[in-house]
């Protein structure tokens, strides 16, 4: 086999090779990486729910901060001490609201995060996909002129064609 054609030959295996390797490292990495957005995730809905308490909490000890000055000075059921209590209520449902929404965002850049990840995975495939059709046409003269085996064929040679059924 001539040289060129053995260069072309191994060339094109290890682009075969080379493809399958990208093609399951970048598998490795997406489903990595999916993992980790899940843990992020994961980590955001933690950090979410203690924000949530924090917030409860907090509003309950101003609550009954308001009630403990209001019953003090004798304004227990004015409707001074009703609005205060009002607006530490409405402060701790815009605080909840808020946590939500970006809990909630925070969760859609995690799955466009895995999007891109696939994405980019599939990417890697063609890459290499296109470099073996790259090799494949770059070399196709060598490959196409595959030598032929030297010498008579085992079935034409001397002996063979004389040879003839029942006989």
């Amino acid at each position: 086999m001539p040289a060129a054609t053995t260069l072309a030959v191994a060339g094109l295996a290890h682009a075969a090779v080379g493809t399958g390797v990208s093609f399951f490292a970048g598998q490795k990495q997406a489903k990595a990486q999916k993992k980790a957005s899940k843990e992020s995730r994961r980590a955001a809905a933690l950090e979410a729910r203690r924000a949530r308490r924090r917030t409860i909490r907090e509003a309950r000890i101003a609550r009954g901060q308001q009630l403990n000055v209001a019953a003090q000075v004798g304004a227990g059921d004015s409707s001074g001490a009703a609005g205060g209590l009002s607006g530490i209520g409405a402060q701790a449902g815009a605080n909840l609201g808020f946590s939500t929404q970006t809990e909630a965002i925070g969760r859609r850049i995690s799955k466009l995060g895995d999007k891109a990840a696939s994405a980019a995975s599939l990417g890697a495939i063609g890459q290499g996909i296109a470099g073996i059709g790259s090799s494949l046409f770059a070399n196709a003269g060598a490959l196409g002129a595959a030598p032929s085996p030297s010498g008579p064929s085992p079935f034409t040679g001397s002996g063979f064609s004389s040879v003839r059924p029942g006989r």
